[in-house]
């Protein structure tokens, strides 16, 4: 019964290309007996058959087709409905010819001739149709799947990352040794920045995913964090030039912005006394994020050409409507600036 259902509108599609051709034969078959040549008729029979052959070709192409019998019919729903558009309208142009009093020759040719251009128009449109909703049924279920997974993944870390915190502050407690202790807080405050990373991991999916709400968000507090604890994880000097607040148009995903900016600045750094200035600066429509380093530079076309978390960088600035540029910092290494819309009067 399966097979039935899923081979039935191919039959209907190519039954009614043989249909075409055949009623086409018969009638300018007849027009030759009437007119005594052969010239026209046949000449208007390769014009029917044209439309008609194409329909015969579709039909062989929906029934090697790997889609269901609910898309197979319709497809074959459209382009039946197509050829019915195409011939009421030549209808009712002969109609209204008919009621005006003027003479119309051989009304057959053209209807035979728009129902098979109609029945492969919308045989096109119909297959155009279901494979864009097959394509966002895909889509649909690929972003269910992530969003499990992500669920899942970020309930897990979480727990074990929990793990690793208590563990830590079991360590510290229980231990006099002044390095184990310190090795402890660290492992401790690694966590903590890891589980905030997380839990900001849903606010950048919904920002790329143009889901996330925009709203004012103070560019000062994460350029202090991420300026603390580029200083306390790298041997690097960090200076800050901020103010007491900047307000911009974004969400909590522009941490990730001015995170991956600064440890991008201390990492590659290879200068024998390296330094990074961190800078926020307001202007009337705008707020400049700037992160300043004394490392080896890089070429202003690496956005282009960015991955990982440069590539995050970009995508999200692009997101908040803003725009980043890197340029030589003088007399060594790379300026990287972010201009984001800026938010309210402060």
């Amino acid at each position: 019964m399966g097979s039935l259902r899923r081979h039935l509108p191919v039959a209907v599609v190519a039954g009614f290309a043989v249909g075409l051709l055949a009623v086409s034969a018969a009638h300018h078959a007849t027009e030759i007996e009437h007119i005594n040549h052969t010239g026209g008729p046949l000449s208007a029979f390769v014009v029917d058959a044209v439309p008609a052959g194409i329909l015969l070709f579709a039909g062989y192409w929906l029934h090697a087709a790997d889609v269901g019998a609910d898309a197979r019919w319709l497809v074959a729903a459209w382009s039946m409905a197509g050829s019915a558009l195409f011939t009421t309208v030549t209808v009712l142009t002969i109609a209204i010819r008919e009621f005006e009093g003027r003479r119309v020759v051989e009304p057959a040719f053209p209807m035979l001739v728009d129902a098979g251009v109609g029945a492969v128009a919308g045989f096109v449109a119909g297959a155009f149709y279901v494979r864009a909703r097959r394509d966002a049924d895909r889509a649909a279920r690929a972003g269910d799947a992530f969003a499990f997974v992500n669920d899942v993944l970020r309930h897990d870390i979480r727990n074990s990352l929990g793990v690793i915190r208590g563990q830590a502050e079991l360590l510290a407690a229980t231990s006099d040794d002044d390095a184990v202790q310190s090795r402890a807080e660290t492992i401790h405050e690694q966590t903590d920045e890891a589980l905030d990373r997380i839990e900001n991991a849903s606010t950048i999916a919904n920002t790329l995913s143009d889901d996330a709400a925009l709203e004012p968000v103070d560019l000062v507090p994460p350029a202090e964090t991420a300026a603390d604890r580029v200083a306390d994880a790298y041997a690097v000097a960090v200076d800050t030039d901020l103010p007491e607040r900047a307000l911009v148009r974004a969400n909590d995903a522009v941490q990730s912005v001015v995170d991956n900016l600064v440890e991008n600045a201390a990492e590659h750094n290879d200068a024998d006394d390296p330094r990074v200035t961190v800078a926020v600066e307001r202007a009337d429509e705008t707020v400049r994020f700037e992160v300043r380093d004394n490392g080896p530079g890089v070429d202003p076309s690496v956005l282009a050409d960015a991955d990982g978390g440069l590539e995050l960088v970009r995508t999200l600035v692009d997101h908040y409507d803003g725009r980043v540029d890197v340029t030589a910092n003088e007399p060594r290494g790379a300026v990287f600036a972010v201009e984001l819309p800026r938010a309210g009067a402060a």
